[in-house]
């Protein structure tokens, strides 16, 4: 089944298409917000060495059943590295398929940017979607990632 799928960068004019799929891992998250967060990235693609963006693993008939945002940037311990955030996958009999084919293309990705590591930033909010974060960090591990570091975040009292 995985064959159904092709990964590929999420063209622009797709962004408003991805966005119930980017609700399941992040809920609260407004349309606003995301077509934001994603011209952002679009706009680094063009200024950062090696790029930035949104991939989705698409069906033949450009329906979008997975996405990961990525950007490279340099990490004082592995050097050039290709970050990725905003993993989700569509809750469907082959949610594994999908994973599988892009946890594939993030190494291509890499590669392809002259990074010697892939780190994945998987939020908390994902494991209240479809989609359980410990399947995701399961198959993440089978792949062969591992833990390198731990990430908190607490937000900025606002005066």
């Amino acid at each position: 089944m995985t064959k159904r799928y092709v990964v590929k960068p999420l063209g622009e004019g797709q962004v408003l298409q991805a966005y119930p799929l980017v609700q399941t891992a992040v809920p609260h998250l407004t349309l606003e917000q995301w077509t934001g967060y994603a011209e952002s990235l679009y706009g680094k693609r063009r200024t950062v060495k090696g790029g930035a963006g949104v991939m989705s693993a698409q069906n033949p008939d450009g329906y979008i059943y997975g996405i990961y945002c990525h950007e490279v940037d340099t990490d004082i311990k592995h050097g050039r590295v290709l970050k990725v955030s905003n993993l989700v996958t569509a809750h469907l009999y082959d949610s594994a398929g999908i994973m599988d084919r892009m946890i594939d293309s993030m190494i291509d990705k890499a590669r392809d940017s002259g990074c010697v590591a892939v780190q994945v930033d998987l939020p908390e909010e994902a494991g209240r979607g479809p989609q359980l974060i410990e399947g995701t960090a399961n198959m993440l591990r089978g792949a062969g990632y591992r833990l390198a570091s731990v990430a908190l975040c607490r937000p900025v009292d606002k005066k």
